[in-house]
């Protein structure tokens, strides 16, 4: 298998992978193409991308997506595993595994002190192959505010 990071021509690819991420949690992804392009790449890229496939020139077959974070109590860089999925058909034969050792690869490369992993609450596949890697389940409150919520806050500001 060979595991590589993703460039611009893999965002086609990575999209559909994400679209039969989500629709297995019984999701919807909002992330195409053009969104792929535009910000997973370049200087001022939101995120990383690494993407497997069975040889050079293969369809994709699987993916994992970081952000870089920071850690400002501890002061120390993180790294945030967004999304790890491996289609169907290549599901136990250790390739998650070795996607999440080039995530561990690049967090160690980044000076992370820490990598942190979100899955859905209900998705106790994923949630049991993270504990078995060795990652550790956290508990927290996470609070996400919408694009309108974030409109409204802002104009409280003007």
């Amino acid at each position: 298998m060979h595991i590589r990071r993703a460039i611009p021509k893999d965002s086609e690819a990575i999209a559909k992978l994400a679209h039969a991420a989500a629709k297995e949690e019984g999701a919807v992804s909002a992330l195409e193409a053009d969104r792929i392009r535009a910000q997973g790449f370049g200087a001022n890229a939101h995120f990383e991308a690494w993407v497997a496939q069975e040889r050079p020139n293969a369809p994709l077959v699987a993916h994992a997506v970081i952000t870089k974070s920071y850690d400002f109590r501890r002061g120390v860089p993180s790294v945030v595993l967004c999304e790890l999925y491996v289609a169907p058909e290549h599901r136990r034969t250790g390739l998650a595994r070795k996607m999440m050792s080039v995530v561990a690869q690049r967090a160690r490369d980044l000076s992370a002190r820490e990598l942190a992993i979100t899955t859905g609450v209900g998705n106790e596949t994923a949630q049991r192959f993270f504990e078995a890697i060795g990652a550790k389940p956290q508990q927290a409150a996470t609070f996400m505010m919408s694009a309108d919520g974030i409109e409204w806050l802002a104009a409280e500001g003007l």
